[in-house]
């Protein structure tokens, strides 16, 4: 009998172990996909998605700086941009006066994205700063890991270009449409199938194909 009841009991507790294992299971899940609902962008999002794209675009802005992030005076959007992080984003995302960032483009701001003045960015360009690192054959994706992006003054981002993590893009540079960009690129360059060159030269060369 004495038997049968230090099992009960063992038991009963055992439950009890579970459950509240089970609960701080629930508990860290709702959590960590709260933590991912950014309610301001969310809004911000709601409120502006209707309106027509290439018009508007420093209403955009202005809403955006509402919410919290840093943008310039004279800067605008043509189209609501594709914003996710986790945690507070707002604090992640900087830009300049006079930058003008066309429709359908994405921001990942896992890491801090600093765009400076006079910037221009082309439709459907992606700025990554979220990765991970490669791990076994069993998972490549491995540990994930994000790194701080930075496109300087004056720089000029073609269409569908995506820029990795932990890229710096030189003040006065061109990255064509298109381009992958996983390293720096210096400033006053430009930058076609991965190959870079200065602007001058590049301008010298196209005057001389003109010219046939």
């Amino acid at each position: 009998m004495e038997s049968s009841l230090k099992i009960q009991v063992e038991e009963e507790r055992i439950d009890q172990v579970a459950h509240r294992s089970w609960s701080n299971r629930v508990a860290h899940y709702l959590h960590d996909q709260l933590a991912q609902i950014q309610i301001r962008v969310i809004l911000a999002r709601l409120l502006l998605t209707p309106l027509p794209r290439f018009t508007f675009g420093q209403i955009r802005a202005a809403v955006l700086r509402g919410v919290g992030f840093t943008i310039g005076h004279g800067s605008g959007f043509y189209g609501m941009p594709r914003i996710f992080g986790r945690g507070k984003i707002t604090d992640r995302l900087t830009i300049g006066e006079d930058t003008w960032i066309n429709i359908n483009c994405h921001f990942d701001l896992s890491q801090k994205i600093t765009i400076g003045n006079q910037v221009g960015i082309g439709p459907e360009v992606m700025i990554m700063t979220g990765t991970h690192e490669i791990g076994p054959e069993t998972g490549r994706a491995g540990k994930y890991d994000s790194f701080p992006v930075v496109i300087e003054d004056g720089a000029w981002i073609g269409a569908r270009a995506m820029i990795m993590p932990g890229v710096r893009i030189g003040k006065g540079a061109i990255i064509s449409a298109g381009e992958v960009v996983y390293r720096d690129v210096p400033p006053n360059t430009i930058q076609v199938k991965g190959q870079g060159m200065a602007i001058e030269k590049w301008q010298a060369l196209a005057k001389q194909c003109a010219r046939g």
